[in-house]
């Protein structure tokens, strides 16, 4: 290496490196760099002519920081290169930076604007010269014993400083993804006065997030190409997490050949396809129908089974009210949940059911002779998750067709409704009043009540604890939804047709939880602090249950097929006990006559009992397993409360 190239360093934690790591590290190398991997671990294919380093050279911890939502080391990687770029004096490049041109030693501030829409700092090329102020400043901060970040809000500050006197210890992990990356670099350079020796964007992001499509897509090759070198930008970030997602499925999991990212990477001889076989083309082919229903034989059906339900059927003043979910393996909670909708004033209850070996289909089929509930088998649909399966099927269903007001919810959610009555009818009322089409309903994340056990008794009289108002991640939404024309099944809020606008207008005037007007068309699944509310209805939802609970819903999954989100960062994220929020006496008190009169049918009471013995003999399974009273401890129960 000469004086006049600067000095490139990494993090790889530990563990072989995909060819998109080796491409990086490769283009560095191939262009003169001295270029420094570090790691915690052993790294067995790093490509010839970069040094392999120990990690603890520069930062000796072991103990990883994952970030709780992304999982993702990220955050340690933050700490490792502001204390590696201040101590060592090299620049650091993230491993899916792909080098274009030598990165010459005199341009001294390496760091440059990450895009053109937000005013934010990249911090995948990082490098100050010596006795910067801002790497001091940056690393020192990061290092702290309790890293206040000075940006946030003072609500933000005075929370996090309240739990800092407490003596609690603050787990960067926790903190929103980005806090100890772009956020805090964007900061320290404002704070310190050196911003103004950042980069144009075109340096070394000259292809932003938004813009990052362009890279893989061969229809743009042409203007990509122009427009990089046009720019003389020194690299391109390629954003790997989503680029691993958006090439999994491709050969070797390489970008498309004839895409700017392919074609550079193979001219340099930094990927090779000759060493993956071609994909064979997709044959097209038709969609796998869904067998019609016969509505004539159902409703015929429908109307025999809902003739025996206790006390009558549901009527509602707003025509048919349906409510839709899907299961598996949800045994202990079906009669509650069922029996409460039932007792909310839902007309009708669509159930769809895959892979259910606890008793669940039993018990739903013994309820759906009395008319309660209707369940449809929910099997394989092409290459669909469960739950989108069961969507695309609900909308080609009798009650689907019938139906004038539709909800779509979980077996780990129950309506709270605060207005009139409580019933899904009064909910309506005001829903019309307002003169509005549907009401996305605000969760209520309920925690496990330090809860170490499972216990038979009811979900919702059991479990009172839950998250206050201000808990961001509780802002997702269960959507009660006039059906129109236009508006499709989605999980959180119906999706829109644009080809179906009625006189080129969507009336998606559409009011929150507390009744307060919203905007249907830029609604996600989400809302903000300020678009949620509580007032007139929220959606309780028991994500975590019992220390016990959770552990038995990591071994089945969700209707998502997403078996791995359900570990002890989840529990902790999610185990929210801040306020009590207990159930109304009056709608317990209800809840638990009608779950009485119904285990007086002997095909309930039959299917209850299916439903215990099998839980209750995982359980024993559980208790007993090596690893049990280990994964307790990790979700915060000492060994004592667990037995």
């Amino acid at each position: 290496m000469t004086a006049e190239i600067a000095r490139i360093g990494s993090l790889w934690i530990d563990g072989p490196l995909s060819w998109l790591e080796r491409a990086s590290i490769a283009s560095f190398v191939e262009l003169g760099h001295e270029y420094s991997l570090y790691t915690y671990g052993d790294v067995p294919n790093l490509p010839e002519g970069a040094v392999l380093r120990d990690a603890r050279e520069v930062w000796d911890n072991d103990d990883i920081i994952i970030h709780a939502k992304a999982k993702s080391p990220a955050i340690h990687a933050d700490v490792f290169r502001a204390l590696m770029v201040r101590d060592k004096g090299l620049v650091w490049a993230d491993t899916d930076i792909i080098a274009l041109k030598p990165f010459p030693a005199d341009l001294t501030w390496f760091f440059g604007w990450e895009r053109s829409d937000r005013p934010v700092l990249g911090n995948a090329i990082m490098g100050f010269p010596q006795g910067s102020k801002t790497i001091i400043e940056l690393a020192d901060f990061l290092t702290s014993d309790y890293p206040v970040p000075p940006w946030f809000n003072s609500k933000g500050r005075a929370a996090m400083t309240e739990k800092m006197e407490q003596g609690e210890k603050l787990d960067l992990g926790s903190l929103p993804w980005g806090t100890t990356g772009p956020a805090a670099l964007t900061h320290f350079a404002k704070a310190t006065g050196e911003l103004g020796h950042a980069q144009p964007q075109s340096v070394f992001f000259p292809i932003s997030f938004p813009q990052r499509k362009r890279l893989t897509d061969p229809k743009q090759y042409g203007t990509t190409k122009d427009e990089i070198e046009s720019a003389g930008s020194l690299c391109v970030h390629l954003y790997s997490r989503w680029l691993r997602k958006y090439t999994r499925g491709n050969p070797g999991t390489f970008p498309a050949p004839k895409s700017w990212l392919g074609s550079h990477l193979a001219e340099r001889g930094l990927i090779d396809y000759s060493s993956v076989p071609l994909k064979e083309p997709k044959k097209k082919g038709k969609r796998e129908p869904i067998p019609p229903i016969d509505a004539d034989k159902f409703w015929s059906d429908h109307k025999k089974r809902t003739n025996k339900i206790p006390d009558g059927g549901n009527k509602s003043r707003h025509g048919r009210t349906l409510c839709i979910t899907m299961a598996k393996d949800e045994g202990p909670y079906v009669l509650e949940w069922v029996a409460y909708h039932h007792l909310k004033g839902f007309t009708d209850i669509l159930v769809y059911t895959n892979d259910c070996t606890d008793g669940t289909d039993e018990m739903l089929d013994a309820l759906a002779t009395i008319g309660l509930v209707t369940r449809m088998e929910n099997g394989p649909l092409g290459t669909m998750p469960p739950q989108s399966r069961a969507l695309k099927r609900a909308q080609k269903h009798p009650l689907f067709d019938d139906a004038d007001w539709v909800m779509v919810m979980d077996f780990d959610e129950f309506l709270t409704i605060r207005t009139g009555d409580g019933k899904i009818d009064d909910l309506i009322d005001v829903v019309e009043q307002r003169k509005a089409g549907a009401m996305p309903i605000t969760w209520r994340f309920f925690g496990s009540g330090r809860q170490p056990q499972y216990t038979p008794e009811p979900v919702t009289t059991r479990l009172n604890r839950a998250a206050n108002d201000g808990f961001a991640e509780g802002f997702g939404v269960k959507t009660l939804f006039r059906k129109e024309d236009y508006l499709r099944l989605a999980i959180h809020r119906p999706r829109f047709v644009r080809r179906a606008n009625l006189d080129g207008k969507l009336r998606l005037n559409w009011i929150n939880g507390s009744g307060e007007p919203i905007d249907g068309e830029v609604m996600s699944w989400r809302q903000t602090r300020q678009s949620a509310g509580y007032k007139l209805a929220q959606v309780n939802h028991y994500g975590v249950k019992s220390g016990e609970e959770f552990l038995m819903r990591r071994l089945r999954g969700d209707v998502l097929n997403n078996h791995g989100k359900y570990d002890a960062a989840y529990f902790e994220r999610f185990d929210r006990n801040e306020i009590q929020d207990p159930q109304p006496e009056a709608d317990s008190e209800e809840l638990a006559k009608f779950c009485a009169k119904l285990m007086r049918r002997k095909a309930i009471r039959e299917a209850a009992e299916l439903i215990d013995t099998r839980y209750n003999a995982k359980l024993e399974t559980l208790r007993n397993s090596q690893g049990y009273e280990e994964q307790m401890r990790a979700l915060g129960f000492s060994t004592e409360q667990s037995k």
